[in-house]
């Protein structure tokens, strides 16, 4: 039974929702919030308003496969074309081994759209990324920091993860990512987006980066206008020109028998733009002051971006690849879980695209705030 496939029209999450939770999760986060979905596959501005930017493939009125896309401008050192982050890749299970899923991943990879970004893959669909001469990338790296007075929090957020773990494990990684206290230096910090970011900051981050382009309207769309998380700005200015940080606090709940249980607060740094290394020091102390002040234990970063990367070393803020069970430490916290922490991703770009690499000189500026990686369980 062969398949017809279009974009889906404004009107069809009914059906998308019930296709997801039968063949991806009962309980998947689109399927219990509509908003979250409109505000993922409707961006306004980036699609057709009669639309949802989502792929489906049908026979006689019945979906067979779909396919998810959000849409977002792409920068290359100050060029911009319209990019792609793919999610949501479903396929029924009478059409798994058919064209379904090529035919669906054509919707998108067509030359409207480059480059194509599929993050947050399994090991076993890397295969077929390979297969179709994508590239599949090194997982992203990830950063974590636990506060100089929150190691007895640290190793019971563990154990509590990995039950079947001695106390001596859990201590030593926990102390493994106690970082020393950073200077507050009085530098005074704003919480928003700077007045002069599109006309300033940006263009001159752009001719230096290579992602998805932070100006303005991406960062009120991606930030402000989130419809289940707040996230928080910090902005300090150094010359003409300002430094920048996003974080959100996030509550860790454990599942048990009688319903959810707070356990702990952690930080999620998803944005880290400072200037110089004051301006980082500067940016760093009033995010940890922050973290204080919300009753947090730690807090984690995903990102490539080399200078960046390097930043966040120098402040003594390590990478989970630091330590042999630097995997081990969760990052799913609605509800804890202790699966591994790593995040596998592919993209198909065009030959004068930069390679996204964990190196320090890589271009590429990509944190786990993009695509839908940053979102409830």
């Amino acid at each position: 039974m062969s398949l017809e496939y279009r974009f889906a029209g404004r009107d069809e999450y009914p059906r998308i929702s019930q296709f997801l939770g039968q063949y991806w999760a009962a309980n998947h986060v689109y399927c219990r919030d509509q908003r979250l979905f409109d505000w993922t596959f409707h961006r306004a501005g980036h699609w057709d308003p009669n639309q949802l930017s989502f792929a489906l493939g049908e026979s006689d009125g019945q979906l067979g496969g779909i396919l998810g896309g959000i849409p977002f401008t792409f920068n290359c050192f100050g060029k911009t074309s319209k990019g792609i982050w793919i999610a949501n890749y479903v396929i029924g299970p009478e059409h798994r081994k058919g064209p379904a899923a090529l035919q669906l991943l054509s919707m998108f990879r067509s030359p409207e759209f480059h480059p194509v970004v599929a993050f947050g893959i399994t090991p076993a669909s890397a295969i077929i990324y390979r297969v179709l001469r994508g590239q599949v990338l090194p997982h992203i790296p990830r950063h974590f920091l636990v506060l100089p007075d929150a190691l007895d929090r640290m190793v019971r957020f563990l154990r509590l993860a990995h039950p079947d773990w001695e106390a001596d494990r859990a201590r030593e990684l926990a102390e493994a990512f106690v970082i020393e206290p950073i200077e507050d230096r009085g530098i005074e910090a704003a919480c928003q987006i700077p007045d002069g970011w599109d006309r300033v900051d940006w263009p001159a981050l752009a001719e230096q980066t290579v992602g998805a382009a932070r100006n303005a309207e991406y960062l009120n769309w991606r930030y402000r206008d989130h419809p289940t998380f707040k996230y928080r700005f910090i902005s300090i200015p150094e010359g003409p020109r300002t430094g920048m940080a996003v974080w959100r606090l996030e509550t860790i709940r454990r599942k048990t028998e009688d319903g959810f249980e707070d356990v702990d607060r952690i930080g999620r740094l998803v944005e880290f733009m400072p200037l110089s290394v004051d301006n980082a020091r500067g940016l760093a102390a009033a995010f940890l002051g922050e973290l204080r002040e919300c009753d947090a234990f730690g807090a984690d970063f995903y990102g490539f971006h080399g200078p960046t990367l390097t930043s966040l070393r120098e402040l003594g803020i390590p990478s989970t690849a630091i330590h042999a069970d630097g995997n081990e430490i969760p990052s799913r916290f609605q509800p804890l879980d202790g699966k591994d922490g790593r995040i596998l991703s592919a993209l198909f770009a065009n030959p004068e695209v930069p390679a996204c690499t964990t190196e320090s000189d890589c271009p590429w500026h990509w944190t786990k705030s993009d695509s839908d990686q940053d979102r409830p369980n």
